[in-house]
């Protein structure tokens, strides 16, 4: 969680109101929720009120049946309930972990202040800067972590030659706990769209070769189709952006698919398929040639090679593998783009890299497609995202647009 994002969470409606606004939604009266919740009918009563005099709607059409919740009060009581859900899973794991079953009543009691007290600290080296992230002072802070770890009923901290960090247990309930905060964020944003305001967001993780023309254009598209959604793309390699899928900091991940290789708590969508093709720059001793050159003649050549452990090396390899050709030296593996194009540039290297990477400078004549596409070099290029995420309006919408502007790619000409 961000400062900003921390912000959004206090300024916004109190966990201790939400709950008791996914629990009517679910019970259809107040008397059922406050039995579930532990609470009197009156203290939720009050917090039902709260809720829409904050949000400046009405979540709950009230009969003598009981409440029902209106199209507003579900939109916001299943983003809750699925937050709360995730506050549950973490107890149970905390459980697992040795704490005694009263654990079980953290999601039901936990505070704002506390979970985004976990999540700044986890992200700032000591509880001071932890606390001028959130506004608060360090004995606030220091305060709100230890009421967590009391209903956590374990030890979240561990300390360490260089200072104090999450323990296990603690990086167990922080995974969890970003995933709920997602979860209400969303539901404030659908709530406000519903009453007409702006401000949905959406972090999208972009790999490599996907950066330069598919997610721009993808971006171009959304914003322009919808333009209360504000987009982040923070790039990485597919480890860290795993990582951040994970934790619900990114929203989804576009970029080279995994296929069998997946992890089991993601689902990849194919937006197209790819093939490498060789590049060179203009002017290569290689085009000199009347017909394109070999594989053979290109391995001759030094290469800029892809990273180990990555679906693009085991491509290579079997490339030259299946050509029965000795691998070609490999002078420099590198992960960015612009890092490729530089050195590509600057003398006779070769690259097998995707047609999007470089279509900007192949459109301008600066490197040019060797060979290729390359048969057996084909991969799925989609869109990764955890299992049990349930996609906001303002990511369906972007998603709707890197279709789109996959699509385009598909059919625009790139070889030259």
């Amino acid at each position: 969680m961000t400062r900003n994002a921390a912000a959004d969470t206090r300024a916004a409606v109190p966990l201790r109101v939400l709950r008791a606004v996914a629990a009517v939604a679910q019970a259809g009266g107040v008397t059922p929720a406050a039995l579930a919740l532990h609470q009197s009918a009156s203290s939720v009563t009050r917090a039902i009120q709260e809720a829409e005099s904050l949000l400046g709607i009405r979540l709950f059409d009230r009969g003598a049946r009981g409440m029902a919740a209106t199209p507003a009060g579900e939109v916001l009581a299943l983003r809750v309930a699925r937050a709360m859900a995730l506050l549950r899973a973490a107890a149970e794991g905390l459980r697992l972990r040795g704490a005694p079953a009263s654990v079980m009543a953290l999601p039901r009691l936990v505070g704002d202040t506390s979970l985004a007290a976990l999540a700044l600290r986890a992200d700032h080296a000591t509880e001071g800067a932890a606390a001028d992230a959130l506004g608060i002072s360090q004995s606030a802070l220091h305060q709100a972590l230890r009421r967590l770890e009391h209903l956590a009923k374990l030890p979240l901290f561990e300390r360490t030659r260089i200072g104090t960090r999450l323990n296990e247990s603690g990086r167990w309930l922080l995974l969890h706990a970003r995933r709920a905060v997602a979860e209400i964020r969303i539901g404030h944003e659908e709530l406000a769209r519903w009453r007409g305001l702006g401000g949905r967001r959406v972090s999208i993780g972009s790999l490599p070769m996907t950066g330069d023309v598919l997610v721009p254009r993808a971006a171009a598209l959304a914003i322009g189709a919808e333009s209360d959604i504000s987009l982040t793309i923070k790039g990485g390699t597919y480890e860290a952006l795993t990582e951040m899928l994970r934790a619900a900091d990114i929203d989804f991940m576009v970029g080279p698919l995994r296929g069998a290789a997946l992890a089991a708590d993601f689902v990849e969508e194919v937006l197209f398929i790819d093939r490498f093709v060789a590049v060179v720059r203009a002017g290569h001793p290689l085009l000199a040639r009347r017909r394109r050159p070999s594989l053979r003649q290109l391995a001759a050549y030094p290469w800029v090679g892809p990273l180990p452990g990555t679906p693009a090396q085991r491509v290579f390899d079997h490339l030259f593998a299946q050509a029965g050709i000795p691998m070609p030296g490999v002078s420099m593996q590198a992960h960015s783009t612009a890092v490729v194009r530089s050195v590509l540039l600057s003398g006779d290297h070769v690259a097998l890299v995707s047609p999007l990477q470089v279509r900007a400078e192949v459109a301008a004549g600066l490197l040019v497609h060797a060979c290729g596409p390359l048969a057996g070099t084909e991969r799925g290029i989609g869109i990764t995202q955890r299992r049990d995420a349930l996609a906001s309006s303002a990511c369906l919408a972007a998603m709707a647009a890197l279709r789109q502007a996959a699509a385009e790619a598909i059919f625009t000409p790139i070889d030259k």
